[in-house]
């Protein structure tokens, strides 16, 4: 008889029922706070891999912008077989600018560097990093390309790479330019 009433007997099954509740609740709380920490985590990466794109990549509109200051008769005029560099004086102190602070914060944004774009496929030795040197080889100078809207005998083109580097290397972005000159051959 003492064991009917021992099952009948239902005191502190409230308070079992309230620390399984509890548990669970612990549990599910746990899970949340991981996943919300997670994607903050998540969050940070995008929102870094955007800034770095965003700096590489205002690197080479810089340098399309301010075409005028490395755009000069000694580098436009360079033999196709040998690889030449610039690095734009943007804050016209008579220095090269191939680290740039655009934001204003004190440190550099991005590393432009601009060259040839040649046959031989021939490396500058620094400051040129490994993005800059790694340009596709194909000839300087030639025609213009089909639908320019020159003629083909009358003008030539040479070509240039531009590479915008992110300071912390996440992100290069590289561009190609060309300039068109009038074909005058004695």
């Amino acid at each position: 008889m003492k064991k009917a009433l021992l099952l009948k007997n239902e005191n502190g099954s409230v308070v079992v029922l309230a620390l399984i509740m509890l548990v669970l609740l612990t549990l599910l709380g746990m899970a949340v706070t991981r996943t919300s920490s997670i994607e903050v985590q998540i969050a940070s990466n995008d929102q870094q891999a955007v800034d770095c794109l965003y700096k590489a990549e205002s690197a080479d509109h810089f340098a399309i912008e301010l075409i005028n200051t490395w755009m000069t008769n000694t580098f436009l005029m360079s033999a196709d077989t040998v690889a030449n560099a610039v690095s734009p004086d943007l804050d016209n102190d008579g220095t090269d600018d191939i680290n740039t602070d655009i934001d204003g914060d004190g440190t550099s944004d991005f590393l432009m560097e601009i060259r040839c774009i040649e046959g031989t496929g021939t490396p500058i030795s620094p400051p040129f990093t490994g993005p800059a040197n790694d340009l596709p080889t194909m000839q300087h100078i030639s025609i213009p390309p089909v639908g320019s809207g020159t003629s083909l005998g009358g003008y030539i083109i040479r070509r240039y790479g531009i590479t915008g580097t992110a300071t912390n290397g996440c992100s290069v972005v590289q561009v190609g330019a060309y300039k068109i000159f009038n074909n005058f051959t004695p």
